[in-house]
């Protein structure tokens, strides 16, 4: 006569495997932190590469994805917005209040922006003039598109679709229109953060990707959960065609602007991107759906990923890591390394993202931050809401 344990021993052991729980949002932190790697390995190049071997195969393809880097964070950034909004809509805020939300999450960015560019002025001085103060960077681009975004956010979901669709398409083919006009306008910040600058994040063309980046999310949102996989699919497939159909339009032989360039603010370049963009994300999708999966069949358990780790930390790694590279300490190496060399500290910094961003996770994670986090949420309960 089997025991109860052996009994319950059989019946498990013909019972089917129980499901993995697949977080269908993980790869949004993967894409994320691809898009990491990216730009930490470029920005390394950029900065520590001698002038004299910056015209040779290697440098050319350490830089040739970093434009796609922060477009990728851009867009990203686009869909959290969409998400926040969305889930506003659902605990039933109204237009006004879905509006004021998209203009507290701008708020937000800025004032990151803002402190970025200090800390920066503050570890350069006196050496740093004090226009960097009002550099264009990429968090002032975020927190300027989802400006441009909130009136979009007061619409209903499918509104909310077209026009965050409507917005990315009046940005992207009016870009060259904007570079026209930024000829004859005069210096100021406006034109900073309106016109095209190929050392500036100016939201001709680059607010194109937030609001695709919203519109994409808030199509996510609408869809349920068994139909996101044929979603991902499709998304994977467009993107595919809008990087095909850009790079075939932009060696056309004519062209219908007056004036335009192609790594500035030609609308080709911008449909390229996205197109990158739609077919990382969607492989990213599919790889943090089945990887567990697979894993689970075969009796393993979930397993560190690295993307999905820096895409967690990515605003602090961002922030770590620019002066880390570019900072003051580097002045001395900055353009004067080798090719291996520079590639030996490439590997060096992503390594001491990685470690940092864990560490960062596990004290975030930790019973002590917890608690003083409920301590001073406490006292100030205001900052649970800002």
């Amino acid at each position: 006569m089997s025991s109860p344990s052996g009994t319950l021993r059989d019946r498990d052991a013909g019972a089917p495997a129980p499901k993995p729980k697949v977080d269908r949002l993980g790869f949004i932190d993967w894409t994320r932190g691809a898009a990491t790697l990216v730009m930490l390995q470029g920005h390394v190049w950029e900065s520590f590469t001698h002038k004299d071997l910056r015209d040779t195969g290697v440098y050319m393809m350490s830089q040739f994805p970093g434009g796609v880097a922060p477009a990728v964070f851009l867009f990203l950034s686009g869909v959290t917005l969409a998400f926040l909004i969305d889930s506003r809509e659902q605990k039933g805020a109204g237009p006004k209040q879905r509006m004021f939300a998209a203009l507290r999450r701008a708020a937000f960015l800025g004032s990151l922006a803002i402190l970025f560019r200090l800390q920066m002025f503050l570890f350069y001085w006196p050496n740093s003039p004090w226009q960097d103060l009002l550099r264009v960077d990429i968090l002032n681009c975020m927190a300027a598109a989802c400006v441009m975004l909130a009136p979009v956010s007061a619409c209903q979901r499918l509104g909310r679709v077209r026009g965050a669709f409507a917005v990315a398409a009046v940005i992207a083919f009016g870009a060259p229109f904007v570079s026209d006009w930024k000829a004859a306008a005069p210096e100021s910040l406006f034109r900073a953060y309106m016109a095209p600058d190929y050392a500036a994040f100016a939201l001709f063309p680059w607010g194109t990707f937030v609001a695709f980046g919203m519109a994409c999310g808030t199509l996510f949102r609408c869809v349920s959960s068994e139909g996101r996989e044929q979603l991902m699919q499709w998304a994977g497939w467009a993107g595919f065609a809008l990087a095909f159909a850009g790079q075939y339009v932009s060696n056309l032989p004519y062209n219908i602007y007056p004036h335009s360039e192609f790594w500035l603010d030609s609308p080709c370049l911008t449909l390229i991107k996205i197109g990158v963009i739609l077919m990382v994300a969607a492989f990213g999708f599919f790889w943090n759906e089945w990887v567990p999966r697979i894993r689970a069949g075969a009796g393993h358990g979930p397993r560190f990923s690295v993307p999905r780790q820096l895409g967690q930390t990515s605003l602090f790694i961002y922030w770590v890591h620019i002066e880390l590279v570019y900072g003051r300490w580097a002045e001395p190496f900055k353009g004067k390394m080798s090719l291996l060399d520079t590639a030996l500290l490439a590997l060096c910094v992503v390594a001491l993202m990685i470690g940092l961003s864990t560490g960062k996770t596990r004290l975030v994670e930790s019973d002590w931050y917890l608690e003083r986090r409920a301590a001073l949420l406490g006292r100030l309960p205001w900052l649970a809401r800002a």
